[in-house]
Formats: structure tokens, C-alpha cells, sequence
């Protein structure tokens, strides 16, 4: 199903890769646990350009797009996506986002990120 620019201002997307198996079974996982405020959408499924981004964006990244356009990538997006589960989740969101466990955060997501291909349907 492809999504228009209009169904993209209603609700925070969350854009992640979808041909990647543990992107999508982590995505699944997420948005059983979030509040209904959250889309996820795989990146195949849109253009980029609708959003502002390329498709090498979406191949590095995952993204919040938040309801107010503003777009929040990789790390901080997961971090932010955390803040909208329970308690515990919500601890943890909070834990990436602050110095110094936010540069080790950084470097375990880009290490995954860029090793998420390995992964193959493992998780699936």
C-alpha cells in the first residue's frame, strides 16, 4: 500500500527499513508497544521525497517523522519511539538520550545499522 502526503500529517511516521528483517521484526515489536499516536511504515512502501528525504536516508536510518514535519533519525529516533511505551521503555528512552550512554548509543546503533543485513530473517 503506498501512503500520500496526506496520510503522513495525521500521525507520527515512524519510516524504517523494510527489507531488512530485524528492522521489521523490531518495528512489529515497537508498535505493539506504543500508543496509537505512532505509524510505522516501511520505506518501500513511500517515495522519500515526500518526506523530504532520499532513499539513502532511508537506507541509513530510521526516522520519526513527527506531526509537526520535524524529523528525528537513527538513535535518537528509537530513543524518542521508546518514550511512547511503558514505564520501563520509557526509562530507557530517556537513558539513550543522555550523556554519556547517548555516544555509546550512537555507536551501537550505526554498528547494527550498518550490519542489519546480516541479520537476515533471523528474526523474522
Amino acid at each position: 500500500m503506498r501512503y500520500t502526503e496526506s496520510s503522513k500529517s495525521i500521525q507520527n511516521t515512524v519510516i524504517y527499513d523494510g527489507g531488512c528483517g530485524l528492522c521489521q521484526s523490531l518495528a512489529s515489536w515497537a508498535s505493539e508497544k506504543t500508543v496509537k499516536d505512532l505509524k510505522f511504515i516501511d520505506s518501500e512502501s513511500i517515495e522519500p521525497e515526500n518526506y523530504g528525504l532520499s532513499r539513502k536516508d532511508f537506507d541509513k536510518y530510521i526516522w520519526l517523522i513527527q506531526s509537526d514535519q520535524k524529523k528525528i533519525k537513527g538513535v535518537f529516533a528509537i530513543a524518542e519511539i521508546l518514550k511512547r511505551m511503558g514505564f520501563s521503555w520509557m526509562i530507557l528512552g530517556f537513558i539513550i538520550l543522555t550523556p554519556p550512554f547517548s555516544f555509546a548509543a550512537t555507536g551501537v546503533y550505526a554498528l547494527v545499522a550498518k550490519n542489519r543485513k546480516r541479520f537476515g530473517n533471523c528474526c523474522s
